[in-house]
């Protein structure tokens, strides 16, 4: 704990985060609202998720830095932005206007998945590496099933108390319909949709190529929870995403910046976290799926008519 106080890259990401909450402060924020999103999603949730860690063997460490990586780095970064930035045209030109949102949400998965999976994958194994590049779990399995469920239940508590779209579940407004079958079916589709695709490009390949070049877990969790909030402001920007975020309908790309830095990337540490304790690629991506059904589920069961 006291490493991670005095690590350099702590105090640097908490001179980014104190930025965006002035920012998002003076564009007509509540500072109440931003300083408990950040007690929650930044210390209270990472501090759940080390402490239902402690006791487990250290994972082994990812491959040492080799020479030539930050090309293959600065390429998979300058690939991801562009994605980011031309899917929604994309999605249109595959899509048709007024076809099915069923048909548009697969494509979507599908375009992801090529775009953070797939590409990424044909690109690190050009250079040889395998999936031991990421550094092993040395924990059993069993053990490992218990920061999933510490972790989970926290989560729930939150969505009870903050979750707009989780109380759509409890109020009565899917009662008569196929609420279970919608719940799991939406958590399998975020598990792909989310938990896979961001979990295979920002935890696996990026947070473990950052801790062997920056040789320190606390670096890496943080620099790739900025890099992993950035990455959620093209959505805002140029795809609508703003008005469900409650930013309007188009936000100014600094309040954006400071938005996504202030929410999803501080969400970001809390998979670092537990990525850098238990190095299981699995319990990622099913505890990512499980945190956006919780907000997701309503929308979904919509959206597929369940």
């Amino acid at each position: 704990m006291l490493k991670t106080v005095l690590n350099p890259y702590a105090w640097g990401f908490l001179a980014v985060y104190g930025a965006a909450t002035g920012m998002l402060v003076a564009s007509g924020t509540p500072l109440g609202d931003v300083l408990a999103s950040g007690v929650i999603l930044g210390v209270a949730l990472p501090l759940v998720a080390w402490i239902a860690c402690r006791g487990m063997p250290e994972p082994e460490p990812p491959m040492p830095w080799q020479a030539g990586e930050w090309q293959l780095m600065l390429v998979l970064l300058l690939w991801i932005a562009g994605f980011l930035a031309f899917k929604g045209p994309l999605l249109d030109l595959l899509t048709p206007p007024g076809a099915d949102a069923r048909l548009k949400e697969t494509f979507n998965t599908l375009l992801k998945l090529a775009a953070f999976v797939v590409v990424p994958a044909v690109l690190i194994g050009r250079r040889g590496w395998g999936w031991a590049q990421a550094g092993h779990p040395t924990a059993p399995a069993r053990s490992r099933a218990m920061p999933f469920l510490v972790v989970a239940i926290a989560a729930v508590a939150v969505q009870y108390f903050l979750g707009s779209q989780f109380h759509k579940l409890l109020d009565g407004t899917y009662a008569e319909r196929h609420l279970a079958l919608g719940a799991t079916f939406c958590l399998l589709w975020m598990s792909i949709e989310a938990g896979l695709v961001e979990e295979f490009f920002f935890r696996w390949y990026l947070q473990s190529r950052l801790a062997a070049w920056t040789r320190s877990q606390v670096a890496a969790v943080l620099i790739g929870a900025l890099i992993f909030g950035l990455a959620h402001a093209p959505g805002i920007v140029l795809r609508g995403a703003g008005t469900v975020e409650g930013l309007g309908d188009h936000p100014a790309l600094g309040t954006t910046l400071a938005y996504v830095i202030a929410t999803e990337g501080l969400a970001g540490i809390v998979f670092g976290v537990l990525w850098a304790r238990t190095r299981s690629f699995v319990l990622l991506v099913l505890l990512h799926g499980f945190f956006d059904a919780l907000s997701n589920t309503a929308a979904f069961m919509d959206t597929w008519r369940l």
